[in-house]
């Protein structure tokens, strides 16, 4: 772990002492860590070298602008999603029951995906939310506005492998954007989304990086 915090900037060792419990500390200082490493392979530099800023809606990228990335983290599965274009965002949700699933999905699905939700068996919406969930914020997320954007405003087919049925006019056509849900565990739903752009999946230690 001491290697690990060497590799951070000052604001980034700062923030991981913040935190109170130690496997958030952990947590925090393993994500910084690996995205930083896996970045500077990709530029040659050493992971400490990397300076990142963070854009008017809070997307952060890399201030040299050679390399793009998104990432996405919950529980211990970290993804990486690194491009050399702009356009790419990913999502990664663990599966679990809430209660709220209803009133949630009221709020953040348009009213067809809603209609089409609430038609499945109750055994089967859960894993249906999350999978339509991560192919959505992945959508925000590419865009480079993340929820804030509102996820009822960009609408996806429910079907297993269902793309995009519409999106803000400012963003071009559905048909432009690629929606790619990954298998990654069989407790968890994600989902990668860009302009139609091929993709190979690398595993690094209990990590999942995307490189587009």
């Amino acid at each position: 772990m001491a290697g690990m915090l060497g590799s951070l900037s000052e604001t980034e060792q700062q923030k991981a002492a913040a935190f109170k419990l130690p496997v958030m500390r952990q947590r925090y200082i393993t994500v910084r860590f690996l995205l930083r490493n896996t970045l500077a392979n990709y530029l040659q530099t050493k992971p400490r070298a990397l300076q990142f800023q963070v854009d008017s809606y809070g997307k952060p990228f890399l201030a040299c602008g050679s390399l793009h990335f998104n990432i996405s983290h919950t529980a211990d599965i970290l993804m990486i999603a690194v491009a050399n274009f702009a356009d790419i965002g990913i999502d990664v949700e663990v599966i679990k029951p809430r209660g709220s699933l209803d009133s949630l999905a009221a709020r953040c699905f348009s009213m067809r995906e809603l209609h089409d939700w609430q038609q499945l068996p109750p055994e089967h919406r859960s894993v249906a939310f999350y999978s339509l969930w991560t192919k959505k914020e992945a959508f925000v997320k590419a865009v480079g506005r993340g929820i804030g954007l509102g996820l009822e405003q960009c609408e996806v087919d429910l079907q297993s492998d269902g793309q995009l049925r519409a999106i803000p006019a400012e963003y071009g056509l559905a048909t432009d954007w690629k929606i790619t849900e990954l298998s990654i565990d069989p407790s968890a739903r994600a989902a990668l989304a860009n302009r139609n752009c091929k993709f190979s999946l690398r595993h690094l230690m209990l990590v999942t990086a995307l490189e587009a």
